[in-house]
């Protein structure tokens, strides 16, 4: 568990193409929540579908990455 550190949400395409990277810091001492968006790089919205997202945290203990998860996007 890291009490404070920096990352970064990355966000791909079910085929492999990185659309989007929403940076984050965590000040410690609980949960936290990161927002994002809902844009890609280049500031156009994220169609509705399917992506998969990694969350990569760096901290005083060193670096870890989640496993990739399912994220559906609905509006």
């Amino acid at each position: 568990t890291y009490a404070s550190g920096t990352g970064t949400v990355r966000v791909w395409t079910v085929s492999g193409l990185s659309v989007a990277e929403v940076p984050f810091s965590l000040a410690g001492g609980g949960e936290e929540a990161v927002s994002g968006n809902g844009r890609d790089r280049e500031g156009d919205q994220l169609a509705n579908g399917t992506y998969l997202y990694r969350v990569e945290l760096d901290g005083p203990a060193g670096s870890v990455r989640s496993d990739m998860r399912r994220l559906v996007i609905m509006r």
